[in-house]
């Protein structure tokens, strides 16, 4: 009897504990699951967020910056949406040097009245304006420097209409994914004839790798996901915009790059990547104390004399 029992209490002993292995395996599962449908809904979500983004409405004018001659106007792209601005035209007594000015993701056309203020003072004309699905313009997908490009298309078949502009002194100015959108249409459309490049990424995919981890702690392995649902919902390969591939067939025309060293959202090691890619001539502004935004803020005296230098030389009609 007492060796039944012991077989009896060994085959017990053994079920519980194999019973508990499955019930930690069942629990390790199901927590692994957990987190790969946390991360896949988070993939979705950032990729949404980067796709649609939420609009914002410019609350100025270039009045409120001391533009007395400028206008409301609008434009369309060459896949047909309308897109809104506001026109600054090139002092009259100068050569009719004017600017297009492009802003980032989430932004819209007031993002640059600063800059362009204290280019008018030195008689550049500008025109800002919303990129399709931001600000007043029309559209429904931001595709983050890829159909942008036709916004660029748009606005420089627009200056091409007004007489106050001379049509070989047009440049670009972008911040960010504007940055990225200018690098990309100049390579494409050659009335461009200078670009300042602020914090300007080198390539979304990296971009967003680099931002999958710091933005939320996840491994890199979510990246893919956020690129995949984001190309899905944009209907367009999103792994294409990649400016560290245009940059170098700019040249002969000039390019300046703008960077804060400080920049937790688009590292400064983008502009250096993209500065040694690009050809001569090329220019690079590195600010110290400047995050990602208001570079012009952080050191305004400085941020003047070297873009109004760059442009005078690059853009003016008589170089």
């Amino acid at each position: 009897m007492g060796g039944k029992d012991s077989i009896g209490r060994g085959k017990g002993r053994r079920y519980w504990c194999n019973l508990a292995r499955f019930t930690v395996l069942v629990a390790v599962i199901g927590a692994l699951l957990g987190t790969v449908a946390f991360g896949v809904r988070l993939a979705r979500a950032r990729a949404m967020a980067l796709v649609h983004p939420g609009r914002s409405q410019p609350a100025h004018t270039p009045a409120d910056r001391g533009m007395e001659q400028w206008e409301e106007v609008r434009f369309d792209t060459p896949d047909d949406l309308q897109l809104a601005g506001w026109f600054v035209p090139p002092d009259p007594q100068s050569d009719g040097a004017i600017l297009i000015f492009v802003h980032g993701l989430g932004g819209n056309r007031e993002e640059f009245l600063d800059e362009a203020a204290m280019l008018a003072g030195h008689g550049y004309g500008a025109l800002l304006f919303d990129l399709r699905n931001h600000g007043q313009s029309e559209g429904t997908i931001t595709t983050l420097g890829y159909t942008e490009v036709d916004d660029v298309r748009g606005a420089v078949a627009y200056l091409l209409t007004r007489p106050e502009v001379n049509p070989k002194c047009i440049g670009l100015v972008g911040s960010s994914m504007g940055g990225a959108v200018a690098i990309r249409a100049a390579t494409r459309i050659p009335e461009i004839r200078a670009v300042v490049a602020q914090s300007a990424f080198s390539s979304l995919e990296e971009n967003v790798q680099q931002g999958t981890r710091s933005l939320t702690g996840l491994p890199l392995p979510l990246a893919p996901l956020v690129i995949w649902f984001g190309e899905r919902e944009a209907g367009i390969q999103l792994r294409q915009v990649r400016p560290i591939d245009d940059v170098g067939r700019i040249a002969p025309r000039a390019i300046m790059f703008i960077h804060g060293e400080q920049d937790p959202v688009v590292d400064v090691s983008n502009s250096l990547q993209l500065y040694e890619a690009a050809r001569e001539p090329k220019a690079l502004l590195l600010i110290p104390n400047a995050a990602h935004g208001g570079l012009m803020d952080a050191d305004p005296q400085e941020y003047a004399r070297r873009v109004v230098g760059f442009l005078d030389v690059y853009l003016r009609t008589d170089t």
